[in-house]
């Protein structure tokens, strides 16, 4: 491990880990992990540990549940004000058609279907379909005021900032 600690429970699902850079698959295994939330979380998947821009394979900053999927060929992860990264996947919507910011799953938290922002000044919604972070794995995307959005049931996942709540129209 680089920087941070990692609590390992006896399922590999189970695993944690806080702020920190972390070595893949030595500190950290590949796989998909979210956050239930951290305010200015920022994370970055990495190539290497030179602290350059193009050491960072993609990263993203959000507020809000986040999810991220580290591949075999990262080398690293680096997270920071994210609260504890996890392999448990479970939902964590108390409603599966009304949300706020963040990264959610589609199906898991938040239902395919049309929905409306309830805030417009520089809101961004992403349609995604990894939990990558590289351009393509966004689908569809969008930054402007009010906005309506139809979520696919394809969708893999579904990613907002600065939007409100969501509410299925």
């Amino acid at each position: 491990m680089v920087a941070g600690s990692v609590a390992v429970s006896a399922s590999l699902a189970q695993i944690a880990f806080g702020d920190g850079t972390y070595r893949v698959p030595q500190d950290i295994r590949p796989g998909t992990y979210r956050t239930r939330g951290g305010d200015g979380c920022y994370w970055a998947r990495l190539k290497n540990f030179s602290g350059q821009l193009d050491a960072i394979k993609a990263n993203s900053f959000a507020d809000g549940p986040a999810v991220v999927t580290i591949l075999r060929a990262d080398r690293g992860f680096e997270t920071q004000r994210c609260g504890n990264w996890t392999r448990n996947l479970a939902r964590i919507t108390s409603s599966k058609t009304r949300f706020g910011e963040g990264t959610f799953i589609v199906g898991t938290d938040i239902k395919p279907g049309t929905y409306r922002s309830s805030k417009g000044k520089n809101c961004y919604w992403a349609r995604l379909r990894s939990f990558t972070g590289e351009l393509d794995a966004i689908i569809a995307n969008h930054l402007g005021g009010r906005a309506i959005v139809t979520i696919e049931r394809s969708d893999r996942g579904f990613h907002s900032q600065r939007c409100g709540t969501w509410t299925r129209a």
